[in-house]
């Protein structure tokens, strides 16, 4: 994957459209080929890395170019070469833990034994559901930490057309044994798309749901994703349940063997209204 971000580095320098375009996945090469108006050719262009990820055939790199231009970048491999499927730029740098999101590990134990939701505790008995209109459970395994949100009223799936998203579960707080306390933020929120008549010409816009998953430490972002238009691996909805899955490595949690971990809202331990002490499905 260096060898792609060198290639790219040297393709904005002489500002080759044709080689630059060349560089990205099928799935992104429409994409991709909409820049090639604005690449010009720019020799003091200079791009560093920080971090690089790999696992099977996808890959991550964290890296800079200028001083307050930081940018992430997934990849796959396409016939045996690794092309760039999308980048990200910011005017902050990436956590590195970040890679870990951009690339989640394998399905854990709990997902391949079929995500056995039932067989995991609840956040509150059955009254007290009803009062928050809102059910917790969560686990992990050596691989993610499980989030479900059970819903009396129907989750939408991402991208579908809502006018009001669906709410009132709190932000989260999570105590990872030898690390320290994470926040996660899972919400979801409207977005709106335009729409188009047969000739081409907007006619409107379409409302529709969009979830938001966050984690940060100390202030810090770690990563965050979406699922609206686009789905997300980390993220799904549907029926009354809205799932969420954290790596473990974005928690520095290497091996999840010896690792404790306890979620509740972000009040906790303060006035809490819910604390889990979570199971490691084995």
């Amino acid at each position: 994957m260096l060898a792609v971000y060198r290639q790219m580095e040297k393709a904005e320098q002489s500002g080759d459209a044709n080689t630059w375009v060349g560089l990205w996945c099928r799935e992104s090469a429409s994409k991709a080929e909409k820049m090639r108006p604005l690449l010009r050719a720019r020799p003091d262009v200079h791009y560093t890395s920080s971090k690089t990820f790999a696992q099977g055939d996808e890959a991550a790199l964290l890296g800079q170019s200028g001083k307050d231009q930081f940018l992430s970048m997934r990849f796959v491999k396409e016939d045996g070469r690794w092309k760039i499927k999308d980048e990200v730029w910011s005017d902050q740098a990436f956590h590195p833990d970040s890679v870990y999101a951009m690339v989640p590990p394998a399905a854990g134990a709990f997902e391949r034994a079929g995500a056995p939701w039932q067989n995991i505790a609840p956040a509150f008995d059955k009254a007290g559901a009803a009062k928050h209109g809102w059910q917790e459970r969560a686990t992990f395994d050596e691989s993610f930490l499980y989030i479900r949100i059970e819903s009396p009223t129907p989750m939408p799936a991402p991208g579908s057309q809502a006018e009001k998203p669906p709410m009132g579960w709190p932000v989260m707080k999570i105590d990872v044994s030898g690390v320290g306390e994470f926040v996660l933020h899972s919400t979801a929120n409207i977005g709106v798309e335009a729409t188009f008549d047969k000739s081409g010409r907007a006619n409107g816009n379409r409302h529709y749901v969009a979830y938001w998953l966050m984690l940060k430490r100390a202030d810090q972002m770690i990563f965050q994703t979406w699922a609206g238009l686009d789905p997300d691996p980390l993220v799904q909805a549907g029926g009354n349940f809205l799932d969420v899955r954290v790596p473990l490595r974005t928690m520095s949690v290497a091996d999840a063997r010896h690792t404790k971990i306890t979620i509740g809202d972000a009040q906790w331990p303060k006035s809490a209204l819910f604390s889990l002490d979570l199971q490691q499905y084995r």
